[in-house]
């Protein structure tokens, strides 16, 4: 189908140290029975450990359909290569549930074990029982104490990924410990006004405080993602976060420039823009959780 094509083939993703074709094998073969002597390529400089999870992941996203098996063996493999990813991160890559990813972390003997673990934010988080509960623990106090802290915030601060900090809020909203029996939990949650041991750090927080990093460096890990960098859809919400990247202190100033007369329309469109930005939010939140819930069903 490609090689009848007569248009420009999409860009094939390439590692550069080695020459290897990462994403976009179909595409230099139909190039080359056209006859073409070049094709456009990203040029991708990651460790050549990480090579086979940035291609589960552009299969992913936009090549042909994976089976279950196929993306079961392509977590071990990711496992076996990179035991230091969490099983969220690689429950993302290969698109099965962290759930299924954790059953076959346990069940492949060859997987490291490992006392730390990179999330999906780039984070490296203790994995032992004891780092874990403390953690849990503090998130449980935080919820209670600031209500409108996001989940986000609550996890950054207490050192927890974003998905144990859902499940801590579960926890308190049926009255549980936040931390699960066996794994050093009390017998009842934290009170609203009891305080929990909590990392050094984290003690000179105040409530007006934004809790987590900035933006920026959200944003630059952003960029780095193969998926998003190397995909058209990808790109384009990267320009879209790029428009937003502008310090606190210069949206001040600029505030105090707005004339009077256009005050009005500035407030009433800057309303309209942050509302869509939470709509869509709440869309990618939902269909992250719609993913998660159809591969742990399959």
């Amino acid at each position: 189908m490609l090689v009848v094509l007569d248009e420009e083939l999409p860009p094939i993703v390439v590692h550069r140290p080695t020459g290897r074709v990462v994403d976009g094998m179909h595409r230099l073969a139909a190039a080359r029975a056209r006859g073409d002597r070049t094709i456009s390529a990203y040029l991708l400089d990651v460790p050549e450990r990480s090579l086979f999870t940035v291609a589960v992941s552009l299969n992913v996203s936009h090549g042909k359909p994976l089976t279950h098996n196929d993306r079961l063996a392509a977590a071990v493999r990711i496992l076996k290569e990179n035991p230091a990813l969490s099983d969220r991160y690689v429950a993302s890559v290969a698109a099965l549930s962290p759930r299924t990813v954790s059953r076959v972390r346990r069940s492949t003997v060859e997987v490291a074990h490992l006392n730390t673990r990179i999330g999906l934010d780039g984070k490296q988080r203790r994995t032992d029982t004891d780092s874990v509960a403390s953690g849990r623990q503090y998130a449980g106090e935080l919820i209670l104490q600031r209500p409108g802290v996001s989940l986000r915030e609550i996890a950054q601060a207490a050192g927890i990924s974003l998905g144990t900090a859902h499940d801590v809020k579960r926890r308190l909203t049926l009255g549980r410990s936040p931390v699960p029996e066996g794994r050093g939990a009390r017998s009842d949650p934290p009170e609203a006004g009891e305080a929990v041991q909590r990392p050094q750090r984290l003690q000179r927080e105040t409530a007006d405080e934004p809790l987590g990093r900035e933006p920026t460096e959200l944003l630059d890990r952003l960029r780095k993602d193969p998926a998003l960098r190397l995909s058209q859809t990808g790109r384009f919400l990267l320009r879209c976060f790029a428009v937003q990247d502008v310090d606190s202190s210069a949206w001040t100033r600029l505030a105090t420039t707005i004339p009077p007369h256009s005050a009005g329309g500035v407030v009433r469109l800057a309303r309209a823009c942050a509302d869509r930005w939470i709509r869509f939010a709440d869309n990618v939140e939902r269909e992250a959780r719609a993913r998660e819930r159809s591969g742990a069903s399959v």
